[in-house]
Parts: C-alpha cells; sequence; structure tokens
C-alpha cells in the first residue's frame, strides 16, 4: 500500500478502506492511474489552489488546500465539501491527502457526512454573527469562480472548537492526526513525482 496511517480504533473493511465506529465516516487508500493536476502547478502554490478550487467547483467547493512535504515528498492537503450524493440535503466533506506521482498518484481520503438534522452549523453561526450579509465569500483561490456550493464563512476551521461533531470537524481533526503519522511507502515514494 502506497500510503499507511496510524488505524487505532478503526474497523477495516477492505484491503483499502476502514471505518470509524464512532461514526459513518470512512477512510481509503486509492491508487489512480494518471496525473493528479497539471503539472506546472506544483511550482506554484497559487495556481495550484486556483487549479484544485476549479476542479472541484462543478461538484462542490474546495475549502482549503496546504502543499506539504512529508520525509521529502511532496504531498497536497485539501479539504473539500460536496453535496450528499443520497440524500436530498445534507453535505459530505473530505479531507484529502493527495502525493502526486507519475504515471500513477495516490490518495489518502476521509470522507464524513452530515446525517440527521443537516445545516445546523450554518444556521447557528448565522445567527450568532446576526445574519451577516457576507456568509458567503468569494472564493479565495479564484474570486470569479462559481462553485456549486458557495464558499462561506461557516467552513472557517476557527468554528470547529464550538462543532467538534461536526462532520467538517471530524475530518479536520482526523487529517491532522494523520498528517502527523502518516507515511509514504519507499518504493512509491521514488516514483518520478509530477512536475
Amino acid at each position: 500500500m502506497p500510503i499507511t496511517f496510524d488505524a487505532t480504533g478503526l474497523q477495516q473493511l477492505g484491503p483499502t478502506v476502514w471505518a470509524n465506529p464512532g461514526s459513518d465516516d470512512k477512510i481509503e487508500v486509492k491508487v489512480v492511474e494518471g496525473q493528479a493536476f497539471e503539472p506546472s502547478w506544483m511550482h506554484d502554490l497559487g495556481a495550484l489552489r486556483r487549479g484544485f478550487a476549479g476542479m472541484y467547483g462543478e461538484a462542490g467547493c474546495l475549502i482549503e488546500l496546504e502543499r506539504y512535504d512529508i520525509a521529502g515528498v511532496p504531498v497536497i492537503y485539501q479539504v473539500v465539501k460536496v453535496p450528499h450524493p443520497a440524500l436530498p440535503a445534507g453535505q459530505v466533506f473530505m479531507a484529502i491527502y493527495t502525493v502526486p506521482k507519475t504515471p500513477v498518484y495516490a490518495q489518502l481520503i476521509y470522507a464524513a457526512a452530515e446525517s440527521g438534522m443537516t445545516g445546523l452549523r450554518e444556521a447557528t453561526l448565522m445567527a450568532q454573527l446576526g445574519m451577516p450579509t457576507d456568509w458567503s465569500m468569494p472564493h479565495p483561490f479564484d474570486p470569479n469562480l462559481r462553485s456549486r456550493l458557495p464558499f462561506h464563512r461557516g467552513d472557517d476551521p476557527a468554528f470547529d472548537r464550538q462543532f467538534p461533531d461536526h462532520p467538517l470537524s471530524r475530518a479536520r481533526a482526523w487529517a491532522g492526526h494523520i498528517g502527523r503519522t502518516m507515511r509514504i511507502d519507499p518504493s512509491f515514494a521514488a516514483q518520478a513525482t509530477l512536475g
């Protein structure tokens, strides 16, 4: 497996899929043929962020993106939201680590879906903030982008402590732990990096 991580407390459902027993959250390691994104983006964080915002714009909305090195290997960290595929309302929040190698790339994905009453975080915050007219904002990585889901103030990580059980908060908390414990297989790390 190209990416390993601390799976303590998780239930393994298959060779590369786990579940968090305390929720319906799923974790998956994927290897995909092809390039993860335009190779030139690797050398320009602004282009990387704009490009990923555009890539996710049709499906949902990119919330954040950072570029890290893990043991000298470039890794792209993303937080994304998309509409829930099986419900008329609600969203799925994903924390994704992408290792952009060629001719394949690997991803470690944590997906946390809203369930029950959806939109509670947003409604509570809008009330606390006095129903701000600037709730939805231009996307910080591409102000001209019109994504399927809006970029808004409620997705700010500053609110995660107030809503620790919200799927966005859970995804970020997991990503923080995994970012410190994930390992990339040396043979996969030795493959050519995209760009």
